[in-house]
């Protein structure tokens, strides 16, 4: 038996067909899904990038792993809870190609971790592996094109120039000096003829064999065209994560005006009865140092908002082409019956839902569920499971199914393994001022704020599946509450894994 773990990077579940999507973005996925397990309430067990993928790497809540938010880079230590590791031990062979970031791209002080974008620059240029665990790696640094920083410049160096930017930025430079900063320049926004913008939103001039989503399938296909042992490969594309610039034709696969479909309805008057800081967030960091990371989407005129979309689901498009071409290797080769196909992502993007886009500590459906698509041996083709699962249960679910030990220390199950009744949520963005638990249920919902745990959210997801009125203070539903969380308090950590700064750096 095989493992094919292929995640994408802030993907709302909602954008593919196969969870009612209706733009027609994500043929392969759908037909992924045809041939395998649809799991329709999965949830992510941390809202941001590297605590979730840390729970990936390790079957470990972001409590007990350490990385609690982003900023902390995963132990050394971590290396012997890696899936990866654990499948070299038992003779796979173990790739990573795409997306780690199991270290802080920008941290306040050399780390002298590799996906660091400064100390990237001391890696060989031969360098590819190991890397907790995986025994072969080709690696982006920081590839999402943002501009952290005036300082910086009209790029994000971690695209390079080498000796940073890792294997990715190496690539881009593979002919020549002069030949990578002429990619470098494609890649911007001044480049499309427009300007870094609120919307972060541009048609990318770069050739599409150079984006980033096709060097990692062509990556991909090229290691799992050789592999000769059983393997566990994770192949991890950063996409569709903001800024939204997609390459040709991409770019164009939707116009604005297409978008109107899936332009989420803004409902005023949500906000009424909800924690104060959901009507803030609404309106952004506009005008601040950390606009990137929250535009306010109630900000936007509805063109912006639909060209936003366009955008968004054109990247989506491009993804599901490229992991098509991943997923025809196995066939190509004969290894597609062989080979537990796993789907997924480490968190979603509110993308106007409650007038918000991106991520933050605010746990609305559309950025904690995640899709989670299981194509494989001891999967029901066409299957939608309904329970709430999490991306936690993803670890436990290879091992056993490739008859290797689910250690003890691993805090997810085996998806199909009896019945779920709830997922955890943690997010731990500033202790002391911005920490949340969630419980989903079936039926609920329930945030509780643990700098303040008087404070809380409470949605019947079966009444109001868009989640608009919280009925925390509801006396009509007070014995729920009081049963959700005492729940919570009972599958809870109550305390962090290690000792933790309060810091957060980019990433």
């Amino acid at each position: 038996m095989n493992v094919l773990l292929i995640t994408t990077d802030q993907h709302k579940a909602t954008t593919l067909g196969c969870y009612g999507d209706p733009m027609g973005a994500t043929p392969v996925l759908d037909r992924l899904a045809a041939a395998g397990t649809r799991f329709a309430q999965c949830r992510t067990q941390n809202p941001f990038c590297q605590p979730a993928r840390a729970t990936l790497l390790t079957g470990t809540y972001p409590s007990t792993h350490g990385v609690v938010r982003n900023g902390i880079d995963l132990p050394d230590a971590a290396r012997a809870d890696s899936l990866a590791t654990r499948f070299a031990d038992e003779g796979f062979a173990t790739a990573l190609i795409g997306k780690a970031h199991f270290a802080s791209y920008y941290p306040d002080f050399p780390t002298g971790r590799i996906e660091s974008v400064s100390d990237a620059a001391r890696v060989p240029p031969e360098w590819q592996g190991p890397y907790f665990g995986f025994r072969h790696v080709e690696l982006v640094s920081d590839v999402h094109n943002i501009r952290l920083a005036p300082d910086m410049g009209r790029w994000n160096w971690g695209f390079g120039p080498p000796p940073m930017g890792l294997h990715y930025g190496r690539h881009l430079f593979r002919d020549g000096y002069a030949r990578g900063v002429e990619r470098l320049r494609l890649m911007q926004p001044e480049a499309a003829g427009t300007s870094w913008g609120p919307t972060q939103t541009w048609k990318n001039a770069l050739p599409e064999e150079d984006h980033p989503t096709s060097w990692i399938a062509d990556r991909a296909v090229a290691w799992l065209g050789r592999v000769e042992e059983p393997f566990f490969a994770w192949v991890s594309f950063p996409d569709p994560h903001h800024p939204f610039d997609p390459p040709h034709p991409w770019c164009d696969r939707f116009r604005p005006d297409d978008m109107a479909a899936v332009l989420p309805t803004a409902h005023p008057t949500e906000f009424e009865g909800k924690p104060a800081f959901h009507r803030q967030w609404s309106q952004g960091f506009r005008g601040t140092p950390y606009e990137w990371a929250n535009p306010g989407w109630a900000q936007f005129t509805d063109q912006e908002r639909l060209t936003i979309l366009a955008a968004y689901y054109g990247m989506i498009a491009q993804l599901d082409h490229a992991l098509g071409r991943v997923l025809d290797v196995l066939t190509a080769r004969g290894l597609a019956d062989e080979t537990l196909v796993v789907f997924t992502a480490d968190h979603g993007d509110y993308m106007g839902d409650h007038q918000m886009m991106l991520k933050g500590p605010i746990h609305y459906e559309a950025l904690i569920r995640v899709p989670l698509i299981v194509r494989g041996p001891g999967m029901i083709a066409g299957a939608v499971v309904t329970d709430p699962v999490g991306t936690i249960d993803v670890a436990p679910t290879v091992l056993r199914a490739c008859g290797l030990p689910v250690p003890a220390t691993i805090q997810g199950r085996p998806l199909g393994d009896g019945p779920r009744e709830w997922a955890l949520t943690e997010d731990d963005m500033i202790r002391g001022a911005l920490a949340f638990r969630t419980l989903t249920t079936h039926r609920y919902r329930l945030t509780r704020a643990e700098h303040d745990v008087a404070d809380g959210e409470l949605y019947d997801l079966g009444d109001d599946p868009g989640e608009l009125v919280n009925r925390w203070a509801d006396p009509g539903v007070r014995g729920v509450r009081a049963d959700l969380l005492a729940l919570l308090d009972g599958v809870m950590r109550h305390d962090l894994g290690r000792d933790l700064p309060l810091v957060c750096q980019a990433g």
